[in-house]
């Protein structure tokens, strides 16, 4: 849920709730609990970005530990 609410929140910065029903049903909330409409196309987007930016993170962090490694041996 982390990806999704943080991918809903980049597109909507006014949502601060986000509730998930068991059939997977979305809805979003502002801070006085007004229901906002959101695009799920956008935000599956918007998470496939948040996703490619987490691995390419954590493969700059492996290479730089790597070359750190090789510089010490």
């Amino acid at each position: 849920m982390s990806n999704n609410f943080d991918a809903i929140q980049n597109l909507y910065p006014n949502v601060v709730t986000v509730k998930v029903t068991s059939e997977g049903i979305v809805s979003a909330y502002d801070e006085s609990m007004g229901s906002i409409v959101i695009d799920m196309d956008d935000v599956e987007v918007e998470i496939q970005r948040l996703e490619a930016e987490a691995v390419a993170a954590e493969e700059a962090k492996a290479a730089a530990t790597a070359e750190t490694e090789a510089k010490l041996e």
